[in-house]
């Protein structure tokens, strides 16, 4: 098959993947991987923009040091501001550096910035690994990687359910004694990363499956998700303890946050902020806090790198790592954007691995043009909308790909299954698929009943006007609820009640179907049949043809009288 995000559907839809649904897939795919790298890219430019406002102004230890005047305000020698602007010229050249790695091609020039992203990346990480308390993060990371693959279960359960409920006042049942946990965290960082990193599926699977061919997929699995695992731990292991000890370093000194003289260490009263250290003669003396001691939690996200990077050494010690932390950022979202490029170069051309040159600086521009867009749409005086609005997208996006990535685990279970032969590559399917545009399923719109009655009495046997007065009164129920809400709410929640019952019933009659017939599947599908599409669920039934199995029941039964008699 060409590489296409379609083609991952074959083995559910068949020869429906060269339709509209295929198309469909393909678009969805697109803009999912289109506005994940815009979400990345405007996150990048507000770190990158903050980054070269720093080396402009010189800030070393809460202070600025270049372009100021006599009453202390300083502008920076070339006046970079953190606004849209900026960061939309950032874009602009992280788009335009993207786009002439994507024309290089994948050997190179994504390679090729790829492994210099990774190789400065790990020479920095090694770096804070010495210049911090060594044994301190070694420990940290042997002690958190066995908490994590310990708490990993309960976590992979956990929805803050209670915390949901907000405070005692919020009047739903919140923690009555005011100790539990605030409203939001949810939203705000599981549910944005969920929608992030699954709109970054489409390219990333792609993009690994174009250069993993021919490779084992046991192989692939450990190269693609264990090893990026564990070097993601091994690097937010070690600057996550590192910033936790100095945070803590600065807490027990006393910088409590109120402002910034109790922030940095550098601007703190030293005969009043530091430690009593008592010696091993049992003497204590008197050490105020180092300059580089900062209480990183009240700084801005985007100040939290730089200012932990300043902690090691001298203010040109700084700007050294500075400028290696934000090259080794660029390099990381040009790479970014750059295979975004190629994969949605591929998507677009059909699943062509090597599309026109003018297709890919097209694609590259939409990127860098997206993520703009998305920036300039806040306003300028309030930039937390704009962080709003980037991260809305993916979010949006990543709920529709998440039903479709559902489907895509269960056509790679059929694709294995049929690989290793446990499951025969001619089976017998349904002759219509589940969305069609059959008679049967626009009348079972209104009137579902109507071929649920016929259907059951094929499957189950006995008298169709039953099986349809069951379904008719589960469904007349239903619409008798929900028209009740409007005078009273309680009965909306009734409603949805009713229609799961009727969904499943649905649901339970396709299994029954295909049991008869023969038809391979899941009740899991079936009852998401029934949920989600019962209309043409109930058509996909009433399509079969039944006469085949009627008539080899009666022939069965005219050859051995004796057995039905």
């Amino acid at each position: 098959f060409p590489m296409s995000m379609r083609f991952t559907m074959y083995p559910i839809i068949g020869e429906l993947v060269y339709g509209p649904l295929g198309d469909m897939i393909e678009v969805l795919s697109i803009l999912c991987t289109i506005f994940g790298i815009c979400t990345s890219l405007g996150l990048g430019a507000m770190q990158i923009n903050k980054g070269l406002v720093r080396l402009d102004l010189g800030t070393y230890h809460g202070q600025d040091y270049f372009g100021c005047d006599a009453s202390g305000s300083c502008t920076g020698r070339a006046g970079i501001e953190v606004n849209r602007d900026t960061q939309c010229i950032i874009i602009v050249v992280i788009s335009a550096f993207a786009i002439a790695s994507v024309i290089l091609g994948l050997k190179a020039g994504i390679a090729m910035l790829s492994q210099a992203a990774f190789i400065l990346s790990f020479f920095i990480l090694v770096g804070v690994l010495f210049l911090d308390e060594t044994w301190y993060i070694l420990n940290a990371l042997t002690s958190t990687l066995g908490y994590y693959i310990w708490y990993l279960p309960r976590i992979s359960f956990h929805t803050d359910a209670w915390e949901e409920l907000g405070k005692a006042s919020d009047g739903l049942g919140g923690a009555p004694d005011g100790r539990g946990g605030l409203k939001g965290w949810m939203n705000a960082w599981t549910i944005f990363y969920w929608g992030w990193w699954i709109s970054w599926g489409p390219f990333v699977g792609t993009f690994l499956a174009r250069i993993s061919r021919g490779r084992k997929l046991g192989n692939f699995i450990i190269a693609s998700l264990i090893l990026p695992s564990f070097w993601s731990f091994i690097f937010t292991g070690v600057f996550g303890a590192a910033q936790i000890r100095i945070s803590r370093q600065a807490e027990s000194a006393g910088l409590d946050m109120s402002d910034a003289a109790h922030t940095y260490g550098s601007l703190a009263d030293k005969n009043v902020i530091g430690w009593n250290t008592v010696g091993e003669d049992g003497v204590a003396r008197w050490n105020p806090v180092p300059d580089g001691v900062v209480r990183l939690y009240n700084l801005a996200t985007e100040d939290v790198i730089f200012e932990h990077l300043c902690y090691y050494g001298t203010h040109e010690f700084a700007t050294l790592m500075t400028v290696l932390t934000l090259i080794c950022i660029v390099l990381y979202f040009v790479t970014s954007s750059d295979s975004a490029s190629y994969v949605v170069d591929i998507f677009a051309a059909n699943g062509v691995e090597e599309p026109p040159t003018i297709q890919k600086v097209f694609w590259g521009c939409t990127e860098g043009v997206a993520a703009i867009a998305l920036l300039l749409s806040a306003d300028e005086e309030n930039p937390s909308v704009a962080l709003n609005a980037v991260k809305a997208i993916p979010i949006v996006l990543g709920l529709p790909f998440t039903f479709l990535l559902f489907w895509m685990c269960q056509a790679l279970m059929l694709v294995c299954s049929e690989e290793s032969g446990k499951l025969p590559i001619e089976r017998k399917n349904f002759k219509t698929f589940v969305f069609n545009l059959e008679l049967s399923s626009a009348i079972s719109i209104p009137a579902p009943f109507i071929y649920c009655g016929q259907v059951g009495t094929k499957v189950w046997g006995g008298n169709a006007i039953v099986y349809m007065a069951g379904f008719a009164s589960m469904w007349v129920v239903t619409i008798v609820f929900f028209c009740l809400a409007a005078a009273d709410d309680a009965f909306l929640s009734l409603a949805a009640a009713m229609y799961f019952v009727f969904a499943f019933a649905v649901g339970g009659m396709r299994t029954a179907v295909r049991a008869k017939l023969g038809i391979t599947g899941d009740m899991v599908s079936d009852a998401m049949a029934g949920l989600f599409a019962y209309p043409w669920a109930i058509g996909q039934m009433a399509k079969e043809d039944f006469s085949a199995i009627e008539s080899n029941l009666k022939s069965k039964e005219l050859e051995n009288p004796e057995a039905t008699a």
